[in-house]
Order: structure tokens, then C-alpha cells, then sequence
């Protein structure tokens, strides 16, 4: 490979991670966990919803944003809410993307080995919610997770893969953010609820359809 198509594929896949990457460092947010709180209570109420109060939880979150407010904002919320729903079992599991390579080969989302990892240990029946970005797999891969049972929701940045995944049930929920709306709405919302209506949107099959005519205009 030339050097000018590798710089043009690190590009790509920078890019790809960005896309991807939670809804986290977003500008004049930092602050004010309310659009966080509102989220994580917003992505558990559907988690409850897909689950039915039968099964488990597995968070997954990347290791290297632990520690960030705004994820245990929303992963406090999303706790509170998953306890109030009656369900109690709930496992995080941390990835880590150990070398600048694996940041550019993955994208910054989570590695296909990490998820195989977690769908084969995943409660039965079960979700797995994902705080990241779900990793790019080929048609053979894409069966495997569909075939395993587990149902997946992502909470993310938009991704354009989210339209096949979906229709193809590989995932069963996408949660991101409305294009052109700011964090400014979920903090005037009157309830974390309102906040989360007003500034994400829940993608099923059944709407990702238009939901994607909708970025693309």
C-alpha cells in the first residue's frame, strides 16, 4: 500500500471513530450532566422495555472514558432507572484499546473480539448495552451476533452501518442524538424524560428508514 492511501485510510478510519464515539465531550456540556442523566435514564427505560423483566444487563463501556462525569452520569441514571424497573442484574464490562494502532484499526469503537467476548458470557435471555460505537463486521460475523440470542442496543453516535444492522436485526435499538439539536434543550426540559425525547432518538427497524433520508437531506 502507498504511503498516500494508508494516510487516506487512517483518515477514513479516524473519521469512522469520531462518527461512532459516544455523545460525550460535546462543546458547553461539560458542566451540566443533565443531557447526560437524561440519556442514561432514557437508554435504560428501553433497555427494560426490550428486556420484558426477564434476564440481565451487560453494560459496555471503553475503559479510557471511566472516569469521565459525563458517563457516570449517564450510567448512574441508567442504574437508578434499571433498579426502579425491578431489575437488579446488571454487569459493566471495560474495553480498552491498548495501542494507537488498534485505535485506528477498530475506529475507536469496540473491537470485534471484545463483543464475541461478551455475547458468549451475556445472561440468557439478556441485552447488552453498549456505550460505544458498534465494530464495522462482515455478513458472515453480522449472523453469528444475530444468532446468538442476545438482543443489542447501542447508545452512540450515528453511524451510517446502523441501517443494514437494524434491518437486518442484528441490533435490535439504536439511541443518538437528533442532528441540529444542541444539549441547551435538555436542560430547559421540564424532566429527564422530556430531555431525552426532545434531544435523542430511539432507531428501531421500523423507523431507521426515515430517520436516515432524514441525515442525508
Amino acid at each position: 500500500m502507498s504511503k498516500r492511501a494508508l494516510v487516506g485510510l487512517i483518515l477514513v478510519l479516524l473519521i469512522a471513530g469520531g462518527l461512532a464515539w459516544i455523545y460525550h465531550n460535546r462543546p458547553g456540556t461539560s458542566f451540566d450532566l443533565t443531557p447526560y442523566n437524561a440519556l442514561g435514564m432514557g437508554a435504560a427505560r428501553e433497555t427494560a422495555k426490550l428486556l420484558g423483566g426477564n434476564g440481565g444487563i451487560t453494560i459496555i463501556i471503553p475503559e479510557a472514558n471511566a472516569n469521565n462525569p459525563s458517563l457516570q452520569g449517564e450510567l448512574e441514571a441508567f442504574q437508578k432507572t434499571i433498579k426502579k424497573n425491578g431489575i437488579a442484574s446488571v454487569k459493566t464490562v471495560k474495553f480498552r484499546l491498548a495501542t494507537p494502532l488498534e485505535v485506528i484499526q477498530t475506529g475507536g469503537m469496540l473491537p470485534r473480539e471484545q463483543l464475541f467476548s461478551v455475547l458468549q458470557s451475556a445472561a440468557r435471555p439478556g441485552v447488552v448495552v453498549l456505550f460505544c460505537g458498534f465494530p464495522f463486521l462482515p455478513p458472515q460475523d453480522c449472523e453469528t451476533v444475530k444468532q446468538s440470542g442476545t438482543k443489542i442496543i447501542v447508545v452512540s453516535a450515528y453511524q451510517p452501518n446502523f441501517w443494514n444492522l437494524l434491518k437486518a436485526h442484528v441490533i435490535d435499538l439504536a439511541i443518538v442524538p437528533k442532528s441540529g439539536n444542541s444539549a441547551e434543550t435538555a436542560k430547559k426540559a421540564r424532566t429527564l424524560q422530556d430531555g431525552f425525547e426532545s434531544e435523542f432518538a430511539v432507531l428501531t427497524p421500523e423507523n431507521i428508514e426515515a430517520f436516515s433520508n432524514s441525515m442525508a437531506n
